[in-house]
């Protein structure tokens, strides 16, 4: 697993608009902003959110996109794996990674992208 990079950030904010969840984003964000938060709660409901919003299947595959080239796997692995898998995947990419800025920087060029 890599770290979180810049273009992980622009395929997350495409992800925001095509899915529709730029306030599930912000929501987490400000959660996070909070004292004594539980930024792998927040990123982890936030995430919840966000896989709801995949419905759509454009939406879908750019949801495995993103997660297997942080995971270093190929979109059609993500696709395949046990949901405890991704599950497992997402939680170990929002303790190694400082999510609060990845949201906020996501969330930023959500905004702008959608304007």
């Amino acid at each position: 697993m890599r770290k979180i990079n810049t273009e992980d950030v622009f395929k997350m904010a495409r992800l925001m608009k095509n899915g529709n969840f730029l306030q599930a984003v912000k929501n987490a964000y400000i959660e996070g902003k909070k004292e004594d938060a539980d930024a792998e709660q927040i990123g982890m409901g936030a995430v919840m959110e966000i896989m709801c919003s995949c419905s759509d299947a454009r939406v879908e595959i750019q949801f495995y996109d993103l997660l297997g080239g942080i995971c270093e796997k190929k979109p059609e692995e993500v696709k395949v794996q046990s949901f405890e898998t991704t599950v497992e995947d997402i939680r170990k990419i929002l303790l190694e990674n400082d999510i609060l800025n990845f949201l906020d920087s996501a969330s930023s060029l959500g905004e702008k992208i959608q304007s």
